[in-house]
């Protein structure tokens, strides 16, 4: 792996080993790592040296495992390579369980010694939040149909043009690695993940627009003004996102009738994702959970934050069979997160989890 694919590979691992450590900061302030508290509770001294600890551990962890992965990137050859970025992704993703869980158990035997309040709980709700402007709209992904059609179209009126044997996969260097006969089924391959990106990102930008409201009762207008602006910036992401992905399909495609070389798809393909990444961050910063980092208040609330921890399975996992809605707010994290106990929402896992494994199967 040479020097460059290195400084690219830190550019997409960085920021989300950042973004992990300082995940307590961008909850909102009636959440303490998956447990509900008052704002006062939230900025009391116990509960800061707890986001502390839990940054300042998992910080070291996080960069102790980044310099072993690049070092063991630029050690290895490139049969070794991707083995090592899916050891320590998956590694990585168990560190940042195993601190959110146990930090979840710490929050929760901490809870009884922190002071209540007696002020009363209240939830509020506004029954015109569906009528704003809370999403760009799904015509939007209109503007993948022409891309995709342009590659398929490409690929079939040249389909003799392209080489009996295709590169599938390279490694840094732009050696080729995996390489597949030629045949429809492989040469339309990435139209099927163009297609399959495509329907993903519309629903998620629909899941953004049905997701249950979260409105703070002492300042509803602030609260609704705060919602509305993180709804439309992720609705944003999608949109721009599902783009970036099909656009880099197209390119898969026309590397294989020879008019991408394989340097400039390895540069794209990973330029692709650092910009998704650096992209997700900028706007987690900015908006923090459920917009709570806009038009931030210098004082907390002092009314009691309505508590359904008991939905909430260690703080990240909601079940509500009594709850109609589809998409929650995370606790642990930003974005939204299915309930669990509604049946449709399991058909909806079923039907993406089938959907790769048909592409996983095509592919071959």
């Amino acid at each position: 792996m040479n020097i460059l694919s290195s400084l690219l590979t830190a550019l997409i691992f960085l920021p989300v080993m950042v973004l992990l450590a300082a995940m307590p900061y961008l909850t909102r302030e009636t959440i303490s790592f998956g447990v509900t508290v008052s704002e006062d509770n939230y900025r009391s001294e116990p509960l800061r040296r707890m986001r502390r600890s839990y940054s300042l551990i998992s910080g070291i962890i996080y960069a102790v495992l980044f310099i072993l992965c690049i070092v063991g990137l630029l050690n290895n050859n490139s049969s070794n390579q991707n083995g090592i970025i899916v050891a320590y992704v998956v590694i990585t993703i168990l560190v940042s369980m195993t601190m959110n869980i146990t930090h979840y158990f710490k929050m929760k035997k901490l809870l009884p010694s922190l002071p209540s309040t007696p002020s009363p709980s209240i939830l509020a709700v506004d029954t015109g939040f569906r009528q704003g402007k809370l999403v760009f709209s799904n015509k939007w992904f209109l503007i993948h149909v022409p891309i995709i059609l342009v590659g398929l179209i490409a690929i079939l009126v040249r389909y003799d043009q392209i080489p009996n044997v295709i590169p599938m996969k390279f490694d840094f260097a732009g050696n080729v690695v995996n390489s597949a006969a030629k045949s429809y089924q492989t040469v339309l391959f990435p139209t099927i993940l163009q297609i399959f990106v495509t329907l993903l990102f519309m629903l998620l930008n629909w899941s953004i627009r049905s997701s249950k409201q979260q409105i703070h009762p002492d300042d509803p207008q602030r609260s609704i003004r705060q919602n509305a602006a993180f709804r439309r910036s992720w609705s944003l992401f999608t949109v721009l996102s599902g783009l970036a992905l099909v656009l880099l399909f197209s390119l898969i495609q026309f590397n294989m009738l020879g008019q991408v070389g394989p340097n400039s798809l390895i540069l794209i393909s990973l330029l692709v994702p650092i910009l998704i990444v650096l992209f997700a961050i900028v706007i987690s910063f900015r908006t923090g959970q459920g917009g709570s980092r806009i038009e931030r208040p210098a004082s907390g609330s002092k009314l009691e934050p309505v508590n359904n921890d008991r939905n909430w399975k260690l703080g990240a996992i909601y079940f509500n069979r009594n709850d109609p809605t589809l998409f929650v707010e995370k606790r642990f994290g930003i974005g939204w997160t299915l309930n669990l106990g509604h049946p449709l929402c399991w058909f909806i896992l079923l039907g993406i989890f089938g959907f790769i494994a048909l592409t996983y199967v095509f592919a071959k």
